[in-house]
């Protein structure tokens, strides 16, 4: 039942933001796979990439947050509502905490390798990016930098 499953997916919720799991919907992660079958880790070696560490209390939101965008992209169209509020959620903060501390992260990620940061935007950056510039960066670089995926043929034909 419905509300059997919410009950399991909030008490995971709880036991991941008291451990160092992350847990997204009804799946939790221990540095395995996220959607589209992008490697957690593969998140977090960019984030690690740019200076920003398990060091920064931003680093859970930030990787949370990109994880939201990975899983959908419209996500980004409604970051407020879709990603800072549902970070929050997770977290049981208030959304404007978690955009400070993706931005503080984000000026971290700025200052520590801004070369890196705008090989990984595929363009040039004039200046640092906001929060949400910066989780469509990592989100759609993350997406594009993983391998192709084989092609499915029905059984029996070339």
């Amino acid at each position: 039942p419905p509300s059997e499953k919410h009950g399991y997916v909030e008490m995971c919720r709880k036991i991941a933001i008291k451990t160092d799991f992350s847990v997204i919907g009804s799946i939790i992660f221990l540095n395995l796979w996220i959607w589209e079958d992008i490697p957690m880790t593969d998140v977090q070696n960019i984030l690690r990439s740019l200076g920003i560490t398990r060091c920064y209390k931003g680093f859970k939101h930030t990787e949370y947050a990109i994880c939201l965008a990975i899983q959908d992209e419209s996500h980004l169209e409604a970051i407020t509502k879709e990603i800072y509020m549902e970070t929050a959620e997770h977290f049981e903060c208030n959304w404007t905490a978690v955009e400070r501390n993706i931005r503080t992260a984000v000026s971290h990620a700025w200052s520590v390798n801004p070369g890196l940061l705008c090989q990984m935007a595929g363009y040039p950056l004039e200046s640092e990016p906001t929060s949400s510039q910066f989780i469509e960066i990592i989100s759609s670089y993350t997406i594009r930098s993983q391998p192709p995926q084989a092609q499915l043929q029905p059984l029996g034909l070339p």
